[in-house]
């Protein structure tokens, strides 16, 4: 019976500690809105597909970084874990796929009840939050959580001798 790594359904090899620290290096940098980090992550070609015929929900890197920046500017507290499930290598070992379960609970920032006069109050949050996807929402007198439930896989390919990831965040 092969060993596994701690906490994954992921056999202990090298190859796949090496590619399940990247994933730790996103997740930690997603619990702490670390943008810098994810941006250093992620692929010059990082492209990620919306899941649409219509490709209109389809970005890059460039728009990664916009939503990063919405992402930042909106989220206030983040904790999030992955289930490590399967990590798959393809193109001789330059590509790996990295399937998990998440769970994220998030807050996001609460437009102001009442303003002075003449502030002008920000808008409501531009992030869409999708209650088809597993969201629910716990509402406390000072913030409101989320919280997601899913699967989904990174995607990272190794680019001048480092992993980066390319699809997935």
């Amino acid at each position: 019976m092969p060993k596994y790594i701690p906490n994954t359904d992921v056999p202990d090899t090298r190859e796949n500690r090496e590619v399940i620290e990247v994933a730790e290096r996103y997740r930690r940098a997603v619990e702490q809105r670390d943008v810098r980090t994810l941006l250093a992550l992620a692929a010059p070609n990082y492209f990620e597909d919306g899941g649409t015929p219509a490709g209109d929900d389809d970005y890059g890197y460039e728009g990664l970084r916009r939503l990063l920046s919405v992402w930042a500017e909106e989220v206030r507290q983040v904790r999030y874990e992955m289930r490590y499930r399967r990590v798959t290598f393809e193109q001789g070992g330059n590509r790996a796929l990295i399937d998990y379960t998440y769970t994220g609970s998030f807050t996001l920032r609460r437009p102001p009840v009442q303003l002075p006069p003449g502030v002008a109050p920000r808008p409501e949050s531009m992030l869409h939050v999708d209650p088809a996807r597993g969201t629910a929402e716990q509402e406390t007198e000072q913030e409101v959580w989320y919280r997601r439930v899913a699967d989904n896989r990174l995607e990272l390919e190794r680019q001048n001798g480092q992993w980066r990831i390319v699809a997935g965040m």
